[in-house]
């Protein structure tokens, strides 16, 4: 098992002024605080190493169990019998090996080819702009429709895989996965785009629309295809605005694609499924006191 303290330590430093130092710090012992209460209240704690100092008597031995919630008497009560965390492969989605990575691979690989076909690429832009001639910022708003259609669904009773908590710390993590993958390669091919500006490839709009629209399709695929038909559609338009507003490459939009789909795939495959409120009573806080400091420590155990 493994233990993550965060303590805050409060520091005198005048008669109606303290200090508060915060510590962090990752622990993979059994125990996490043991030792006696004095007569005032305050906590001695006992050397784990020096076991000639225990004493079984509840009535000057007393423990803080990580997951139990409490403190208690008797050091039997400091074991926590949680096993090792292992990857959570409840759904079957997770299952499948790598064909979610499949079509991730295939778009990126494509977006690839056409971002060194110089040819390629430029006279499908002069067609589209021959064909289009839009001006508009629709594609500004409309990357976000999947992932606000998750939780619109979810509100009015359509009931996804996950709940608000792991639904909402997934979503969070692809967004922050995709922005480090896309603004990394902005900087580092720094293309030129077609209207002259640059860090053209490859393109941030369609990379979060897509990394949305699978975020959709995990949540309400298996309920029904049409929502992760609606999601990859409106994904699609804003590739397809980026590119008719002159904004990008085609291979700027089907690289993007490939990457915002990858960045979700990869938070599902290693997304722990400890946000709900079975996993939230594996926190404890609790006050602490000694002769001259006084403090609180908030405790995780996974």
């Amino acid at each position: 098992m493994g233990i993550v303290s965060i303590q805050c330590l409060f520091l005198p430093l005048m008669k109606s002024k303290s200090v508060s130092i915060f510590f962090l710090t990752l622990l993979s012992f059994q125990f996490l605080y043991a030792g006696t209460f004095t007569a005032n209240g305050s906590f001695k704690r006992i050397d784990f190493n020096d076991f000639s100092n225990f004493k079984k008597s509840e009535t000057e031995f007393s423990v803080f169990s990580p997951g139990s919630h409490s403190f208690g008497g008797g050091w039997g009560e400091a074991f926590h019998n949680d096993t090792i965390h292992k990857l959570n492969f409840r759904y079957k989605d997770r299952r499948r090996g790598i064909k979610p990575f499949i079509a991730p691979a295939l778009l990126i690989a494509t977006g690839t080819a056409l971002h060194f076909s110089t040819n390629a690429k430029e006279n499908f832009q002069e067609w589209v702009q021959e064909k289009t001639n839009y001006s508009g910022h629709v594609e500004d708003y409309l990357l976000y429709a999947p992932g606000v259609a998750v939780y619109a669904l979810n509100a009015f009773g359509v009931k996804g895989k996950n709940n608000f908590g792991n639904r909402t710390a997934i979503i969070i993590k692809s967004l922050l996965l995709n922005e480090f993958i896309v603004s990394g390669l902005k900087v580092s091919v720094n293309e030129t785009r077609p209207n002259g500006g640059n860090h053209s490839f490859p393109s941030g709009h369609t990379s979060k629309a897509f990394a949305l629209a699978q975020f959709m399709h995990h949540e309400f695929g298996d309920i029904s295809v049409w929502y992760s038909i609606g999601a990859y559609s409106c994904a699609t338009a804003v590739g397809l605005m980026r590119v008719a507003g002159n904004a990008h490459w085609i291979s700027d939009v089907v690289a993007g694609a490939g990457f915002g789909m990858l960045s979700t795939e990869l938070v599902y495959l290693t997304h722990q499924y400890k946000w709900d409120n079975e996993h939230i009573k594996n926190f404890d806080i609790f006050p602490w006191t000694s002769k001259k400091q006084k403090g609180i420590t908030m405790v995780y155990t996974f």
